[in-house]
Parts: structure tokens; C-alpha cells; sequence
């Protein structure tokens, strides 16, 4: 398990640059062609909306139990009983605590059995299961976290979502021999995988290099690119076909596409609301200037400094059938992502003492409703939150 840590956390800046090196390379990547691309402006469209943010609930510490999994690559969600998982990456185990914060056990383990993982990746909550993905596949747990089955699957994907029809949307590299050089795949509850995304010739498939956020229900995906401003949405029903692209002109993403330096700019996590469609990103800190197209030199940056000195957490909230970006909230704290089954979000900080705190907070819209096309998404069937 050290081994694993060290690589993870050492290649943090050199899979930055990686992934500006990808989006450079945006229009050979995936061979995803014929498709329009229709660029639009990144910033704001609506001068009176805004975002706000509610802190929700604080959890962390040095010393308490399950602080050892809070940290700037934590994953939390809300289960289908209201309690709260928190895991990181690449941790084995994932810490449970009540919807008031109270640590109560953890699950997991190291190896290779039942409820055992290696090195877990991502976690999600769906309609039935809990999704837990570590390098060795897909582990399903039901509502009260017992072990369902096991699929052995890998795949080197940003984050996916799981749809109301406990299908799992991901976007990235899958290396068998159908998905190679695709980059659209859904996982289904049987374990079965089906890849779109190629259409050239299968001696040309290659893998893509590339990270996504994504967000999807069962009829539609937005795939963010990780290192551009580039959005494919596609339609999934009744079979998965890109039906548009979209380019969010954003000028720190431009320049980052453009000097390939680190710390860059990424797309890190999407989900989908009532309200529209919500990227979670990363920018350079306007106070932190130093820059490097040197890997060696970003790890020992990512290594050594509190990730909250080198980047700001951005929160967008995009309509997701123009691509305008219709509010933002910029944080001085990198974001993590959204917490799973839950309209909040994560705020990572780390004091000047060393101590990690984890912040779950609900974004606040103003004015609550925009005057745009409506949008409603087909949402799970549940909808857990964590109250004060």
C-alpha cells in the first residue's frame, strides 16, 4: 500500500501536466469527427445570479477516528440511510458517520476478498447499491453495506456518475480489446461494459490519455474535458450518439492549453440538478507564482505545500443545453468534489498547524430561478442531505 501512495500522490502535478498536454492534442483525441464544435463565452451570462455557500457540517482533526481518510483527495457521499462515507484516495478503507458527523465504524480492508479493496478510487451512491471502484474493479454494497459482488474491471477514468437505472457513466481509457480507444462507456449492474466513442479504423485505436468529469441520468452525459473548456453531450437513449459540442471559452483554461505549466486548470467533477449542470474546477492561486513544465518539480510543490497555498476551487453552474455559464463561486479552498446523493459540495483546508478539516457545504443560488430554457433531469429516486 505504500507503493501505491507513493505513486498516486508523486504523479498529482505530473497528471496535471499530462492532462494539458491531451488537451493540446483536443482534436485528434477520442476521433470522435463530423461533429460541430460550437464555442461559446466562459464567463458569466447572468449579472445577478450568484452563489453563496452554507456551511453544512465540519469534519476532520488530527487525531479522531476516521480523520485519517480527510484530506485534499477525499470522496464523501450520503448513503441510502442519511449516513455519511468518506474514503480517499488511494486508501482501503472508507469511514461511516451519522448525518451529525459522529464517527461510527469503519468497512473496508485490505486484500482481495468480500469487502476488501486495493487502493479505492472512487465511490458512488445509485438508486440500490453503493459503488466502490479501486484498482482491481467494481465492489457493489447494499443499503446497509454488505457485500452484493464483485467486478473485476479497470479503467484509467475521471469520475463517473450512476444514472437511475444503477448504470454507471464513465468517460477515459478501458483497456480490452472492445473499449480500447474509446472513451464513453457505461457499466452496467450485471458487470457488463459497452465503450463508444471511435470511429476510425480499429487499427488505429489507441488510448486517449485523457480525464473527464461527468455528469449523466439516463438519457444524457456531459463529459468536461479535464484540461479544456471542451463539453460533448450525448444522447443515451435509445443508443449513445454525441449530439453536440460545446467550447467554454474560459481564459485561464486558453492559457493553460497554451503554456502547459503547472499548477494548470482542470476539470475535476460535474453533476446534475434541477438548476443545471454544475463543473467543479481548479485554478493556479492568483497569490502563488511560481510556475514549471518540470514533473519532478510539480511533485515536490504538491508534495510540500498545502494544496489550498497553490490552487482555488471554482464551483460553475452551466446550462446545459447552451453551455453558458450561468453563475460562479470561487473559493480560496481547493473543492474536491460534490458529495455523492446530496445537493453539497466539499471544501478541503489545512491550517497552519497541519490539521485537516473537511467542509460540506450546500451552494446557494441567487435569484433562485433564471430565466433560461427549462431543464429537468431525470434525478435518482432518492435524495439524501446531511441537516444542520
Amino acid at each position: 500500500m505504500t507503493e501505491v501512495f507513493r505513486v498516486v500522490t508523486g504523479l498529482m502535478g505530473g497528471l496535471a501536466l499530462s492532462a494539458v498536454a491531451a488537451a493540446a492534442n483536443d482534436s485528434n483525441a477520442g476521433r470522435v469527427v463530423g461533429q460541430q464544435v460550437v464555442e461559446v463565452s466562459g464567463e458569466v451570462s447572468c449579472l445577478e445570479c450568484r452563489i453563496t455557500m452554507d456551511t453544512v457540517l465540519t469534519i476532520g482533526g488530527l487525531d479522531g477516528p476516521g480523520s485519517h481518510l480527510v484530506d485534499d483527495l477525499s470522496q464523501v457521499l450520503v448513503d441510502h440511510r442519511g449516513r455519511l462515507l468518506v474514503t480517499t484516495t488511494p486508501s482501503n478503507e472508507i469511514a461511516v458517520f451519522s448525518s451529525s458527523g459522529k464517527f461510527l465504524h469503519e468497512i473496508g480492508g485490505t486484500g482481495e476478498g468480500p469487502g476488501e479493496y486495493y487502493g479505492i478510487t472512487n465511490i458512488y451512491v445509485g438508486p440500490k447499491y453503493v459503488h466502490v471502484f479501486d484498482l482491481n474493479g467494481r465492489t457493489l454494497l447494499d443499503a446497509d453495506h454488505n457485500f452484493v459482488r464483485r467486478d473485476v474491471f479497470w479503467a484509467q477514468s475521471g469520475t463517473a456518475t450512476v444514472t437511475e437505472s444503477e448504470r454507471v457513466v464513465l468517460a477515459g481509457d478501458v483497456p480490452t480489446s472492445e473499449s480500447f480507444g474509446h472513451h464513453l462507456h457505461t457499466l452496467h449492474e450485471d458487470g457488463s461494459v459497452r465503450s463508444y466513442g471511435w470511429d476510425g479504423p480499429d487499427e488505429a485505436r489507441g488510448p486517449t490519455w485523457r480525464s473527464f468529469a461527468v455528469a449523466a441520468n439516463d438519457t444524457a452525459a456531459w463529459l468536461a474535458d479535464g484540461g479544456s473548456g471542451r463539453v460533448e453531450v450525448w444522447t443515451l437513449a435509445p443508443a449513445p450518439k454525441l449530439s453536440r459540442i460545446f467550447y467554454r471559452r474560459i481564459e485561464e483554461f486558453d492559457r493553460g492549453a497554451t503554456d502547459r505549466l503547472w499548477p494548470g486548470t482542470s476539470n475535476n467533477r460535474a453533476q446534475l440538478d434541477d438548476r443545471g449542470l454544475w463543473i467543479i474546477w481548479t485554478a493556479p492561486d492568483p497569490n502563488w507564482s511560481l510556475r514549471t513544465s518540470d514533473p519532478e518539480t510539480a511533485d515536490q510543490w504538491f508534495l510540500a505545500m498545502p494544496t489550498q497555498a497553490i490552487e482555488d476551487g471554482v464551483l460553475d453552474l452551466v446550462d446545459p443545453t447552451t453551455g453558458r455559464t450561468l453563475a460562479r463561486y470561487r473559493s480560496d479552498l481547493p473543492l474536491p468534489g460534490f458529495v455523492g446523493g446530496s445537493d453539497m459540495v466539499t471544501a478541503y483546508e489545512e491550517t497552519e498547524a497541519g490539521v485537516p478539516w473537511l467542509h460540506l457545504l450546500r451552494p446557494r443560488l441567487h435569484p433562485r430561478r433564471l430565466r433560461r430554457r427549462p431543464f429537468r433531469p431525470r434525478l435518482h429516486p432518492f435524495r439524501p442531505t446531511v441537516h444542520r
